[in-house]
């Protein structure tokens, strides 16, 4: 008698093949092209792979071994048939439905959250079919090779480097220096990965994206715009309001990745001023009637750079590598004060760096309150420098606007300090 698990795991077999099948199918209709397989076939490839498994468990190994090949050679025979009726053809249908022959197997073993997941993402390759395409067209030399590089180093390097404290403070350890670096330039990717794959569509959409790869940079672009297109001065103002916005969203998921009782002390102070930030700018947005209707062409276009350069990732390394070990001098000769005195003259220049600094050190010998002041401070300081750009090197009624705001956030920010 078969047991229910087994058919229970048969049908999730099938209904998965039948999910990559139907965007196959969809596929079809949508791009008038030609596969060898769809909302039918594609369940019985997982089906095959399901009942070879079963009999391979039941009779020989060799039986799932004979299935994998005769899978294979079905499909590059597919392949072949199908490649005679276009002049170009990639081989991405073939290929999943030689991974919907594995799904099968996998459900066979009770594997069912792995089939679930290479499922989805196999759907999601094939369906993004038009978007990886026009997103990779838009990707220079340039990026791919800072890209290949990064990777290199991330996921080759970082693992060989030693997690180990060195000198007799333990100012130095190589693999959280590079770790943090990993960490930042992450989050700015997927910022910069966003603006390449939607384009620069309006300056509210810049203001959001560019805060993930640099708040800072897209405010003194902005403030240069702002010299140029005085008129539409209020929208460059809530750019660099939602990005401000945004760099505490990324403080706090820089802490939340590191030290979690850090976060929760961080969340409620940030949240206050994340709040107050989106309130002003939805007030900026309702009263400027320029956002309906502006375009990108109207602005000199924002000039972003990858994140993922070598040479600023290595600067970036050495930057935290000095604010870590300064931190841990002054902790150990100046308590608390010298803390916050760092915290503000390093704010001035980067956030991020000073905020992985005090949420690595409150893993250990770093008070909670001392970190969470000094992070606080940190992003005022930083809030401070950027309405200085804004005031004295763009437009006056933009460098007013700015300013005025950030002056209301520095004054609460600093009562947040004091009251929480």
């Amino acid at each position: 008698m078969i047991a229910l698990q087994v058919v229970w795991n048969l049908l999730l077999a099938m209904a998965l093949g039948a999910l990559v099948g139907l965007e196959r199918e969809y596929a079809r209709y949508k791009h008038k092209g030609h596969t060898y397989a769809g909302i039918r076939t594609f369940p019985l490839i997982a089906l095959f792979g399901f009942l070879a498994a079963l009999l391979a468990e039941a009779v020989s190994i060799w039986i799932l071994v004979l299935a994998i090949l005769l899978t294979g050679l079905l499909i590059i025979a597919a392949y072949y048939r199908t490649s005679e009726k276009e002049k170009k053809t990639g081989a991405t249908s073939e290929v999943g439905g030689f991974i919907t022959f594995f799904i099968g197997m996998f459900c066979y073993y009770s594997e069912i959250n792995f089939a679930v997941t290479i499922t989805v993402i196999l759907v999601f390759v094939l369906y993004a079919r038009s978007f990886l395409h026009n997103f990779a067209q838009k990707i220079t030399d340039r990026e791919m090779f800072h890209t290949l590089i990064f990777i290199l180093i991330a996921f080759v390097v970082l693992p060989l480097l030693p997690n180990k404290w060195y000198t007799p403070l333990e100012l130095f350890n190589p693999y959280i220096v590079w770790l943090m670096v990993v960490l930042i330039s992450g989050i700015g990717f997927s910022g910069y990965v966003l603006i390449k794959w939607l384009g620069e569509k309006s300056i509210v959409l810049l203001g959001l994206l560019g805060g993930l790869v640099s708040s800072t940079a897209l405010t003194l672009s902005f403030t240069e715009n702002s010299t140029k297109q005085q008129k539409i001065y209020r929208v460059l103002a809530l750019g660099v309001l939602l990005a401000n916005g945004i760099m505490f969203a990324r403080v706090l998921l820089e802490v939340f990745a590191i030290n979690r009782l850090l976060f929760l002390e961080l969340l409620l102070p940030l949240s206050i001023l994340l709040a107050v930030t989106a309130a002003f700018s939805f007030f900026l947005w309702k009263k400027s009637n320029e956002t309906k209707n502006h375009s990108k062409d109207s602005f000199q276009k924002m000039e972003l750079q990858s994140p993922l350069r070598l040479i600023p990732a290595l600067k970036f390394a050495l930057f935290f590598a000095f604010m870590l070990a300064l931190m841990k001098v002054v902790q150990a000769y100046m308590s608390n004060s010298g803390v916050y005195l760092v915290s503000l003259i390093s704010g001035l220049a980067d956030v991020d760096a000073l905020t992985l600094s005090l949420s690595q050190l409150s893993l250990t010998t770093l008070p909670l309150e001392t970190a969470k002041n000094g992070i606080l401070i940190a992003a005022l300081s930083n809030i401070a420098t950027k309405g200085g750009i804004a005031y004295f090197m763009g437009g006056k009624s933009f460098g007013r606007l700015v300013l005025s705001f950030f002056l209301v956030l520095i004054t609460l920010g600093v009562g947040l300090i004091f009251l929480i």
